[in-house]
């Protein structure tokens, strides 16, 4: 039994989630870790928690993360025109994969990024998803996820549990470690120093995390 596990709480709809993603990918790896994807609507979790963004912090958010991009690589154009979107489809798509084909799950994850906030064209219809998993699933993967009640339930379920947990954002990430009785909440793409503390594992400094062809 590994000695730690993560579950990371993210929404396709939330640029904080895939830069988060693409460190948190780099760390499985380095870390031995196990990573439990689960998909939410961070929409309504911010409103539960009455978390609104203020008009002068969004344009920063954007900056910053144009910063982040040139530093580790991550592609990051910016967001779509039609920002924010409703991203159940995608989300409904992914938890689809997650329970019949895992390991494809984090490539897919991966191109409604890469539309999104590199080709700057929100995946928010099943026509849009489609488009954006060619090459990863089959197009009747959408259409069966769209028709199976278990993925919006297991969306509903993660959003109740980030909002029992009272969380406010994304990403929201839960770190399990042996010993522990409960697991530690951390919130952001840029808690990795933290989640390596808490779980006695080794940091690098985004630039040489992702300058490194090996990791």
């Amino acid at each position: 039994m590994a000695d730690a596990r993560i579950v990371f709480y993210f929404d396709c709809a939330s640029a904080f989630s895939y830069i988060g993603f693409e460190f948190m990918e780099k760390y499985k790896a380095l870390w031995n870790i196990d990573v439990d994807y689960r998909p939410f609507v961070l929409e309504e979790v911010m409103a539960n928690a009455k978390n609104a963004f203020s008009p002068y912090k969004l344009p920063y958010l954007f900056q910053d993360l144009k910063r982040t991009s040139s530093i580790t690589g991550i592609p990051f154009n910016g967001v779509p025109a039609q920002y924010p979107y409703d991203p159940i489809v995608a989300l409904r798509t992914l938890q689809f994969i997650k329970i019949h084909n895992a390991e494809k799950m984090p490539q897919a994850m991966r191109k409604l990024w890469h539309m999104e906030y590199v080709q700057r064209k929100a995946p928010g219809s099943i026509d849009d998803v489609k488009q954006a998993l060619k090459g990863v699933v089959d197009e009747a993967v959408v259409d069966q996820a769209m028709a199976a009640s278990e993925t919006l339930e297991a969306v509903k379920t993660n959003i109740a549990h980030i909002k029992e947990l009272k969380g406010f954002g994304a990403p929201t990430i839960l770190a399990y470690k042996a010993g522990s009785a409960k697991p530690q909440l951390f919130f952001g793409s840029d808690r990795f120093e933290h989640l390596a503390m808490y779980l006695d594992r080794e940091f690098y400094p985004m630039k040489q995390l992702f300058a490194n062809a090996k990791i």
